[in-house]
Formats: structure tokens, C-alpha cells, sequence
């Protein structure tokens, strides 16, 4: 109860804000039609910017929100009829320590930058976000959602020079307007916002200002006029490409590969073709992502399957359309009802083997780790009226995995058949800032398998009136999945949320999530706790303003509570207190408590019944220090213990070191231990009595290694060179076995675990990656990669086995390792 008084004291607070807060007015700049020329260098010496007026009064929302910018800055801009140009004069009293660092595309390093942020749409939640900083380097993205989500897989093409002045530097951006969305019109007024970053004072600052009290950012744009007759062309852009290569397997694998070396050889390409100035149809045939990074390997231990970020480009660049309301959710509460990684994943029947003879006696002639994408096409866009939509289909191929004998003969085994996945989604403005209403469906087709046919279909929405003053937002959904033998399944999921972010000291969210027993989206989705319900609420307390040695303060109080649905029962509670201080050297120290519960657990026991779950607490603190130094660190740990005696600690740190101004490095070493936690080890039939499912659980300790390394260097704006290296190590040892009563709790075997019998489940895992991907973009648009990956792997059982003897059997094994070439060619750019 006290919680929800905290809530509504909240709210009532957050529309006192609204009634009281007097936000300064949204500025309004005129563009200039150009006469002349202008010639892109940087150093804004042409007359024609001096016909324009200059946007001057910039406002501070980093570090002291609301105060005028301690450096002056001027913009202007100009258009013709193909492109917007924006100039930048930065003054800067020192001129000396101004930050600047090279680095490639759409790396946001710490320096000296500026920004040109545009909603060209007009609808006060979306913009395209244009930087480049002291030295040259630029980024793109586009700000979504208010500026609540950044997309930076979104790339343009354009152009950016940046000079030094005696009194600071300058920078001239060109703008296609064929780079920008927009309804075609006579007169265009634009939202818009210039932002520049001082670096060596951590300072950000706005034009239009935008407070960070506010639950808005492109809502608060100031105006562009002035952009008359512009008709804009439709841009076709053709990218063909070519990849050559080959992989050298491992002598290590089982069964091994026929030829050691396989050579690799495909062609494809993509097509781009904006049918309006706001429709874009994108088309790809046989596309490849050799030069994508490897996934980072993870130790996962729950019932669930690990989530994995999408990193394809095709499936990156303008699908933010298709995601919904949840899908930004943290842990168990993420629904992604279109989750791009089931498009082209690693074949169900990938481990599939030849059913006669002994599995040494075969040899791979051919087994894709991935299903091949046939094609795809991707139309998105916007009306003038505010509807927005997006249509994906893809085609994935039929595969196989051919085997040879040592003795002659063949066989094929299918480990995917050929399937085509629809998506569909339409949205709708609202007039409050970042407000939607949307739907979306998505159907999968499979030629054979236990499940040919699935489909999903939900309703969302987003609702910020008065300004934030109150939020809100949902998703309801359904799913269905029909088999060939059997009757459809239809499950149904929702979730809703409502509260308040504007108020200047207290905020707070109250929401609930639910999910029956039959929702599976996971044909073409991501959804992990089904027969459930959650509410939680969740409110902050700060103070945004420098106040003593710290220049802002956070502190979150989060509640939960879990229930099962059918039947019903309460299965666990929790409250998690947390703190983040920011100090004025620009330190965070961040520290909290989790405490969960005696409760039920649904998915311990892998469907085998319910488990009574113990108490637990868990105590984490992180310190990071300030970002604009050559080295930086963030360093964190951990304490966890539960009233069965199970403990658990980790500590984790990595370290930042610029080497120079092109050369970064990132080495992040972590060690984590567990000892004596209940957790499940096996389900095994006929272990008590002849065709009873017995559940066994045990005593786990864990140990884990994990060391990540990440470096680049520019050489130049066009060329990179990226580096990554994965050395992940992990055992588990089980002990003191038990059964799972039908009173959820553990009681003692009848007769003892016999390991070789019903399975070890102990594991050694062993990994280690390296991935270099040298990128050289010769042209806009276009683009020659050279990747080298090197993989080697050690599993087993034998989870007690000595670290310096798990890394020394690692060392040993034979790598597989992958070299390819990638050339990609733009038309029309």
C-alpha cells in the first residue's frame, strides 16, 4: 500500500509539473534559398552564408540543464534543389583543447561534434540525426519514439567538411533531400534542432532546449521555414556484390569435414528505389553478412533461450516500423512479436546425423550453419495524414546437410525446410508528442514440420498527453499455431503501463504484463514466460541540478509481483531499491538490492512440476569513471545468497584505453562463482519406478571466465580496421542429488544418480573467437571488406577439470578459421 501511495503522490506531482513548468518557446529559423554555389570545405567563407540567418541562443542540458552554453555558436542554412546545406561556426576561447579523434562511422567517441536534427516528417517522434566532429568523422541515425529509441544501422548518403579557425572550428554539411522523408508540398515547415557537444567540458548543448526533465526530445524541435519548390528525384540505388572466400575446418570436429578446406563463392546485391518522397522499397537478393561480428558466447543456465541482438544490416536499416510496444522490456518481460533472428537462423536439424553406422565412419561434405535467405523485400513508409506502415516478406531456403562414408555412399539429411515469413505492421499518430496506435500481423509458412503454419497479430499504443504529464502504453496480442495432426493452439498475451514523467523530482510507472499458456510467438518472435501474470511498479526519485559534490542523483524503488494463471496462484514477490550518482568530476557510482521471495518457480524444473524457490538477496554496485579521459574505467560486482545455502559473487571491469587519436582498445576480463545452489540437473524416466518421470536436482558449483577484447584503428575516415577477441570459459560440477516432491520441495532419492547411467550434468565449456573485419568505403555507398575469424572450442563433462588444464586443452584444438572478401558497388549514389 505505501507503494502505491508513492505512485499516486507521483502523479499528482507529474500534473502540478505540467500546470506549473514555463518551458521556453520553441525557436523558428529560416532557410535561405541559394544563389550561387558553395563550395563543401569547411570554412563557411562564401557570401551566400551570409544572407542566411543565424540560429545563436544555444542552452545547456549537459551538465547544468537550462543554462546558457558557455561557448558561442552560430548556424545557418541553405537549400537549392537538391540538398539542405548547414554551416556551423564554433567558437572556442581555447582553441588548443579541442577534443578531436578519428574514428570510423558512426562511432560516437568522445570530442568535440556537432548535429543537424531533422523531422522532416513532422510528427514530433521521429527524426534523422546528422554529426560529424572536429576532425571529420561522422554518424547517422535516426531518433525514434520521442527519442526514447536510436536506430544507428540507419546510414545515408551525405556529406561533411570540418576546418580550424583561429576562434575555434567550422563545419558545412550537404543534406540530399532524397536522404530525408517528407510529404511533397509547395511550402515545407520542418522540426528541427542543432545540437553541439564541447568535449573537454562534457557539455551538451541545444538549440531548441530540451530539458532532461522532459519525457520528450524530438517533441520539443524548434521550426525550419522557408523551404519552397523543392522536387526531390526518386533515387534508385543499385548495390550488386561479390564474396570469395573459403573456411578451413577444424580436424577436432565429430564427424569431420571431408575436405579440410571448403572454398566459398556467391553474388547478390540489393536495391533501393524511393517510389515517394516517404515510401522506400528496399529488395535484396541472396544477400550475404560475412563482414557481420561474431555473437558474443554467454553461459546460459535457465529454462529460457538466450537473446540475441540482431546485427544482419538488411534486417537492421528501417525496421524500427515493425517493433512494438515491449520490445525495449528488459528480461522476462520482452515481447518482440517480430524478431528478425528467426529469419535465416541456424537450421533446426543442424547436430542431425546419419542414422546407420558409426558416426567416425561419416564425413561432412556440407552442413550450413545458417539458413540461406533467398530474398527478401521491405517497403516502409509515411502519409501526409500520419499513418505510417511497413510490409516485410522473406523467402528462406530449403537445406540440407549432405554426409559421405569412408566407404562409399551418401546421405542427405534436411535440416530446414523452405519457408517464407510475412510481416505486416500499420501505425497511426496520435496528437499528444510520441503517441501512436498501431497494429501488426506477421505469418509464417513451412513446406513440412511439426508446425506448418503460424501467425500472430497485435494491437499497441503509445499516449503522452500534457506532455508527458501522463504516459501510457500497451500491447495485446494473440498467436496460433497449427500442426498437421493436431487441433490449433491460440494463446493470448498483453501488458499495459501508465504513468508520469515530467515532473522535475518524482516519476514513476504502475504496469502489468500477462501471457496465457498457449502464446507462442517464437515462430518469428521472442517471447519467454508464458501461464503468467506480473505487476510491478516502479518510481524515482532526483535531483537533476548540481547540488554539492554531485551533479545528479537518481533513486529507484522497484516492486514486482508474479502469479501463475491456471491455476491461479501466487508464486513470488520482490522489491529492488536502486541508487545512481553522477559526482561533478563526471563519476557514476551506482549501487542496489535485489530481494525476491519464497515463492514457486514454474520453469526450474523444465516442465516437470513446480519448485519451491528459497529467499534471495543480491547486493550489485558498479563505478565508472569520466568518459573524456584517455583511459576509463567501469568496474562492477556482485553478491548473491538464498536461505538454501546457495551462494554467488562476480566481479567484472573493463577498461577503455585510447592509444592515440585513431587507436582505441577495450579489454573486459569477468569472473564469476557460484556454490552449493539448488538447481535442476536432469529429467529421467524409470530412475525410481519403471515409466516415472523423476526430476533431479542438485547441488551446483560454477565457476566462469570471460575476457572480451575489442580495438580499432582509423586509418583514415574510409578505412578501419576492427578487432574482437572472445576467450569465454565456464565448468559445472553437480552434487548431493535430490528428487522434486509434488509438494514442489526436494526430498531424497530411492536409489542413487548413477552419472553414466541417466547422464552427467556436469559441463566444461571452453571458447575462443577472434573476428578482424578491415573496411575500406572507396566511394559513398560502397564498400570492400576483408573478415578473418578463427574459432576453437572444448566441451565436455568433466566439470571439475582444472582451469590451466581446460585453457592448455583449448590452446590445443584444432581452429576453424574463415577468410573472406566482400565487394559491394553502389549505383546512384
Amino acid at each position: 500500500m505505501k507503494s502505491c501511495r508513492m505512485l499516486v503522490v507521483g502523479l499528482c506531482l507529474g500534473l502540478v509539473g505540467v500546470l506549473q513548468a514555463q518551458p521556453r518557446q520553441a525557436p523558428t529559423l529560416r532557410a535561405v534559398r541559394l544563389t550561387g554555389s558553395v563550395e563543401l570545405d569547411g570554412h563557411v567563407e562564401e557570401a551566400a552564408w551570409r544572407q542566411a540567418p543565424a540560429a545563436t541562443d544555444f542552452w545547456q542540458r549537459e551538465p547544468h540543464d537550462g543554462q546558457p552554453a558557455t561557448e558561442r555558436t552560430e548556424v545557418r542554412v541553405l537549400y537549392d534543389d537538391a540538398a539542405l546545406y548547414v554551416a556551423f561556426v564554433c567558437y572556442d576561447r581555447e582553441t588548443d583543447r579541442i577534443l578531436r579523434r578519428l574514428a570510423r562511422r558512426d562511432r560516437v567517441v568522445p570530442a568535440d561534434w556537432v548535429g543537424v536534427l531533422i523531422d522532416s516528417y513532422r510528427d514530433r517522434k521521429t527524426a534523422f540525426a546528422f554529426l560529424v566532429n572536429a576532425v571529420g568523422t561522422k554518424a547517422d541515425f535516426l531518433i525514434l519514439n520521442d527519442g526514447n529509441d536510436e536506430d544507428f544501422n540507419w546510414d545515408a548518403l551525405w556529406e561533411a567538411r570540418v576546418a580550424m579557425r583561429p576562434d575555434g572550428w567550422s563545419a558545412e554539411f550537404r543534406i540530399p533531400f532524397t536522404a530525408l522523408r517528407f510529404s511533397r508540398s509547395d511550402t515545407l515547415r520542418w522540426g528541427i534542432n542543432f545540437g553541439r557537444i564541447i568535449g573537454r567540458k562534457n557539455e551538451q548543448v541545444f538549440w531548441a532546449y530540451v530539458p532532461r526533465t522532459s519525457g520528450g526530445f524530438v517533441s520539443r524541435f524548434g521550426t525550419l521555414e522557408g523551404l519552397e519548390g523543392i522536387r526531390p528525384s526518386r533515387a534508385l540505388l543499385l548495390t550488386p556484390y561479390a564474396v570469395a572466400g573459403g573456411t578451413h575446418w577444424s580436424r577436432d570436429l565429430t564427424p569431420r569435414y571431408l575436405d579440410p578446406i571448403s572454398p566459398t563463392f556467391r553474388l547478390g546485391g540489393d536495391v533501393q528505389y524511393n517510389l515517394t518522397n516517404n515510401t522506400i522499397l528496399n529488395l535484396t537478393v541472396n544477400p550475404d553478412f560475412g563482414q557481420v561480428e561474431l555473437d558474443e558466447v554467454v553461459l546460459n543456465l535457465t529454462a529460457f533461450e538466450t537473446f540475441y541482438p540482431e546485427k544482419r544490416p538488411f534486417f537492421l536499416e528501417g525496421t524500427s516500423i515493425f517493433q512494438t510496444v515491449g520490445a525495449d522490456d528488459d528480461g522476462d518481460l520482452r515481447t518482440y512479436l517480430f524478431y528478425s533472428r528467426r529469419i535465416g537462423r541456424q537450421p533446426q536439424g543442424y547436430y542431425s546425423l546419419p542414422d546407420t553406422g558409426d558416426v567416425e565412419d561419416w564425413r561432412v561434405v556440407e552442413n550450413p550453419s545458417a539458413v540461406p535467405l533467398l530474398g527478401a523485400v521491405k517497403l516502409t513508409g509515411k502519409t501526409a495524414n500520419g499513418w505510417a506502415f511497413g510490409l516485410l516478406d522473406a523467402l528462406t531456403q530449403r537445406t540440407y546437410a549432405t554426409f559421405a562414408h569412408v566407404n562409399g555412399g551418401r546421405q542427405r539429411i534436411r535440416t530446414e525446410p523452405l519457408a517464407n515469413y510475412t510481416v505486416a505492421r500499420m501505425q497511426r499518430e496520435l496528437p499528444a508528442p510520441g503517441s501512436y496506435v498501431g497494429l501488426i500481423g506477421t505469418a509464417t509458412w513451412r513446406e513440412a514440420g511439426p508446425v506448418r503454419q503460424a501467425y500472430t497479430s497485435g494491437l499497441d499504443w503509445r499516449w503522452n498527453p500534457w506532455d508527458y504529464g501522463l504516459v501510457t502504453e500497451g500491447l495485446f496480442s494473440f498467436s496460433r499455431r497449427q500442426r498437421p495432426d493436431a487441433p490449433p493452439r491460440v494463446g493470448y498475451q498483453g501488458q499495459a503501463r501508465i504513468g508520469s514523467l515530467r515532473h522535475p523530482y518524482v516519476v514513476g510507472v504502475v504496469g502489468a504484463n500477462f501471457a496465457t499458456r498457449d502464446y507462442d510467438p517464437n515462430d518469428v518472435g521472442f517471447h519467454t514466460m508464458t501461464n503468467v501474470a506480473i505487476t510491478y511498479i516502479w518510481t524515482q526519485f532526483r535531483y537533476l541540478r548540481p547540488w554539492g559534490p554531485m551533479l545528479q542523483v537518481r533513486l529507484n524503488q522497484n516492486y514486482w509481483w508474479v502469479y501463475r494463471l491456471d491455476p491461479w496462484l501466487h508464486l513470488s514477490r520482490g522489491i529492488s531499491p536502486n541508487l545512481h550518482l553522477q559526482w561533478r568530476n563526471f563519476w557514476w557510482t551506482r549501487l542496489g538490492l535485489n530481494v525476491e521471495s519464497e515463492g514457486w518457480d514454474l520453469y526450474e524444473s523444465r516442465g516437470a512440476g513446480l519448485f519451491r524457490r528459497a529467499l534471495s538477496w543480491n547486493l550489485w554496485m558498479g563505478v565508472s569513471t569520466d568518459e573524456r579521459r584517455p583511459v576509463v574505467l567501469y568496474a562492477n560486482g556482485n553478491y548473491r545468497a538464498d536461505r538454501y545455502g546457495g551462494r554467488a559473487w562476480g566481479v567484472g571491469l573493463e577498461a577503455v584505453v585510447r592509444l592515440s587519436e585513431r587507436t582505441d582498445l577495450a579489454v573486459n576480463p569477468g569472473l564469476g562463482f557460484r556454490r552449493g545452489e539448488v538447481a535442476w540437473a536432469r529429467n529421467v524416466e524409470d530412475l525410481e519406478a519403471p515409466g516415472a518421470l523423476t526430476s533431479v536436482f542438485g547441488r551446483r558449483d560454477v565457476d566462469r571466465f570471460n575476457l572480451r577484447l575489442r580495438g580499432s584503428h582509423t586509418f583514415t575516415r574510409d578505412l578501419t580496421l576492427q578487432g574482437y577477441l572472445q576467450w569465454f570459459w565456464a565448468r559445472g560440477h553437480y552434487r548431493n542429488f535430490q528428487k522434486l516432491g509434488d509438494d514442489g520441495r526436494l526430498a531424497p532419492l530411492a536409489v542413487p544418480y548413477d552419472r553414466t547411467r541417466y547422464g552427467n550434468p556436469d559441463f566444461q565449456q571452453g571458447t575462443l573467437n577472434v573476428n578482424l573485419i578491415l573496411r575500406y568505403e572507396y566511394r559513398p555507398g560502397s564498400t570492400l571488406y576483408v573478415v578473418w575469424t578463427w574459432g576453437q572450442q572444448d566441451w565436455s563433462a568433466q566439470g571439475t577439470m582444472d582451469v590451466r588444464e581446460a585453457a592448455q586443452r583449448l590452446l590445443e584444438r584444432s581452429p576453424t578459421s574463415v577468410l573472406l572478401v566482400k565487394w559491394t558497388y553502389t549505383w546512384g549514389a
